[in-house]
């Protein structure tokens, strides 16, 4: 089959079954969230490659300040949220209260499926293959595209986090060629935002 369909293909399956996580299934989003994820995890090893390397002390320090950094610009959006538009902040609330992890299984889905699954999709298997078809900055083609599929949550902080998130983690993997990095970068940002610092 021609890889320019497959991509397109897997693209609309993603935006489908983020759909149903956001919207069709919130009353059961981290079951349906954490198959999806599953799913685009199959779809991308089966179809792409990922580069592993031995984490070196610059790696690490990639990963720390990346995190600490992404957390500190998602404090400052939120406190400014807050006082520009509070509304906006209370449907971020609702949001989470609906993607809360509160379940131990919640957690270990979190680290072992979830962002492991987003990084291997968007970062591992579409900013690579755009690289075939598309000179230039696939880090932003990439980024755009895994914003877009965080519409359905209809929660337009979550989609400036993957922005920035998504930038971040793509110029990462681009820069140090090492997929370990980008995705420690996103455990740590996601377990200090959720659980160590939780900002909401």
């Amino acid at each position: 089959m021609n890889q320019k369909i497959i991509i397109l293909s897997t693209l609309l399956l993603a935006h489908i079954l983020l759909f149903l996580s956001f919207v069709r299934y919130p009353g059961t989003f981290w079951p349906v969230f954490t198959v999806t994820l599953a799913i685009l995890i199959f779809l991308s090893v089966k179809t792409g490659t990922l580069h592993f390397r031995k984490i070196t002390i610059s790696h690490l320090l990639y990963i720390l300040i990346s995190a600490i950094l992404l957390y500190v610009l998602s404090y400052i959006g939120i406190e400014g949220i807050k006082w520009i538009y509070p509304a906006l902040f209370e449907d971020m609330e609702r949001f989470y209260d609906v993607v809360e992890p509160v379940k131990a299984w919640h957690f270990i889905s979190l680290v072992f499926v979830v962002i492991p699954g987003e990084e291997i999709y968007w970062r591992g298997y579409i900013q690579q293959q755009l690289k075939r078809y598309k000179k230039g900055d696939t880090i932003l083609i990439a980024t755009i595209l895994y914003a877009t599929a965080h519409l359905y949550s209809d929660a337009y902080l979550l989609v400036a986090a993957a922005i920035g998130g998504g930038v971040a983690w793509g110029w990462l993997y681009e820069k140090t060629k090492n997929f370990w990095v980008p995705l420690l970068s996103h455990i740590l940002f996601d377990l200090l935002i959720l659980v160590f610092i939780p900002l909401l």
